[in-house]
């Protein structure tokens, strides 16, 4: 296998420049030749024709090649360098030419190429790294909410076998309390399959036309339970007039209910949630307004984030998955719609969700 030794730009085209000149040398002395033999020119003035013309040339070669070491072969280095050391690991490098470089289009085009390549690379690290991140944070989570009801079933259970169930009222209550923690189980699966179906671009929506103001009647009839055994008042102030909008009702409902939920679960005793529609312009505006217990203003810009806890204590002791923000956040999102949250702690919370008309 033969093999091929490499050398720089530089050192190329001044060999080849070089080796012209010998090509030069030869003409000019055949040139020379033909004057002398027609007696134009003595053998003097042939050798000083052929010297300064030789001259000549080894000064326009030395300029030539001064040039190509300082806008050509240095930048190539440069580059190449930049190139080996992002190669390497360093994606925050990038090629910086000098100014006279950078007046070579080519060179100036292949630069930049490469910059806005290592400017890829290195946003697709960080991307991979948050996602990585994220990742290893939701399997955290998700085991430890996992955890936390299955650990509690089993107590109740094997406190039952272990004779309990003899005692008809402790037996009533941790059965009770088995069932509440199945039901809490079952919340973060469903949660858990819903987001991951959003997040996966599974879940399509059925966008039809439908009154708002009977969505939320129907809504606020089936937690009006709800809302009296934590001894909240629920009013709603419907629009003056039927009120259309393009949505998916399930999902849309499923918005409804998590804030409902939410604000009937946070309030305080004789507390009260009040749901508002409005229309400004071409919005659709249906504000849920609570007078419960607010959210520290540190924690607002973090509250739609997947299992992120205000607090996490209460949180967990009325069921919450730490899930249903996020998804109601995907699902305004996936309607093209935008949710907002105004709070001030100890006195109450205000989501605002603005449909298009």
């Amino acid at each position: 296998m033969s093999r091929h030794s490499t050398i720089s730009l530089h050192t190329f085209l001044k060999r080849k420049l070089f080796l012209s000149g010998f090509v030069v040398v030869v003409c000019l002395g055949i040139w020379s030749g033909v004057f002398v033999y027609f007696d134009w020119f003595s053998y003097l003035s042939a050798f000083i024709f052929i010297s300064t013309g030789l001259i000549l040339y080894w000064v326009v070669v030395y300029y030539i090649t001064n040039i190509i070491q300082d806008k050509v072969s240095e930048p190539l280095n440069q580059i190449h360098t930049t190139l080996e050391e992002i190669s390497g690991g360093a994606s925050r490098n990038r090629i910086i030419l000098s100014k006279e470089s950078t007046t070579i289009e080519e060179l100036s085009s292949v630069a930049n190429s490469i910059n806005r390549l290592a400017d890829k690379v290195t946003s697709d690290i960080l991307d991979m790294k948050r996602l990585e991140r994220v990742r290893s944070e939701f399997l955290g989570n998700v085991s430890h909410e996992l955890r936390t009801p299955i650990f509690a079933i089993q107590g109740y259970l094997e406190t039952l076998l272990d004779g309990a169930l003899d005692d008809e009222t402790v037996r009533h209550q941790f059965v009770e309390r088995a069932f509440v923690n199945a039901e809490r189980l079952s919340t973060l699966l469903s949660d858990l399959i819903d987001i991951s179906r959003i997040e996966s671009g599974e879940m399509k929506l059925s966008l039809r036309y439908y009154d708002l103001n009977e969505v939320i009647s129907e809504l606020t009839n089936s937690l009006s339970g709800m809302a009296e055994t934590n001894d909240v008042t629920l009013h709603v102030v419907p629009f003056s007039e039927p009120l259309d909008a393009l949505i998916d009702k399930e999902r849309f409902s499923q918005v409804l209910t998590n804030l409902l939920e939410n604000a009937i679960k946070y309030n305080k005793p004789n507390g009260s949630v009040t749901i508002t529609t409005r229309v400004e312009n071409t919005t659709i505006n249906v504000k849920i307004e609570d007078t419960g217990i607010g959210i520290p203003q540190e924690h607002i810009d973090r509250i739609f984030e997947r299992f992120y806890r205000v607090d996490k204590d209460r949180s967990r002791s009325v069921g919450g998955s730490g899930l249903g923000l996020a998804i109601v956040k995907h699902i305004i999102e996936a309607h093209k719609a935008s949710i907002s949250v105004n709070s001030i702690h100890g006195i109450g919370t205000t989501f605002t969700i603005s449909l298009r008309r």
